[in-house]
């Protein structure tokens, strides 16, 4: 896969887990566009997969990435529901690209989170 497959994927799959709702202050997010202007992204996505070291999982524990609603509440955006041979071609790549990189999955899953916050945010027309 390339990068850009992989953003692809990953944003197909992101805008399928909305509309989302806080479980706090019932504030409902219809899309993933309006998740990204209403929310604040906390620390970096997580594979604990991964970061575990089984790759690849039969029984995932996920990729998760962290946001604050406007009233404080920590929302998760996670991989669950996600095929697992899409999952296993992720983190294949992802694996790859920790070697050719040099770095960490989180790092590289930030990268992967800021691109995809980039294309959603600047979309104008539908997908």
């Amino acid at each position: 896969m390339t990068e850009a497959e992989v953003i692809d994927v990953m944003r197909r799959y992101l805008e399928g887990r909305f509309p989302k709702k806080c479980n706090v202050c019932d504030r409902t997010y219809a899309n993933l566009k309006d998740y990204l202007q209403r929310t604040t992204h906390v620390g970096q996505p997580r594979s604990y997969d991964i970061e575990m070291g089984t790759v690849p999982p039969q029984q995932p524990l996920g990729t998760m990435s962290f946001a604050n609603c406007a009233c404080g509440n920590t929302l998760v955006i996670d991989s669950s529901g996600m095929s697992l041979a899409t999952l296993w071609r992720l983190m294949g790549w992802l694996t790859a690209e920790m070697w050719r990189r040099r770095t960490t999955a989180p790092l590289i899953l930030a990268d992967l989170r800021r691109a995809i916050d980039r294309a959603t945010l600047e979309d104008t027309g539908a997908r």
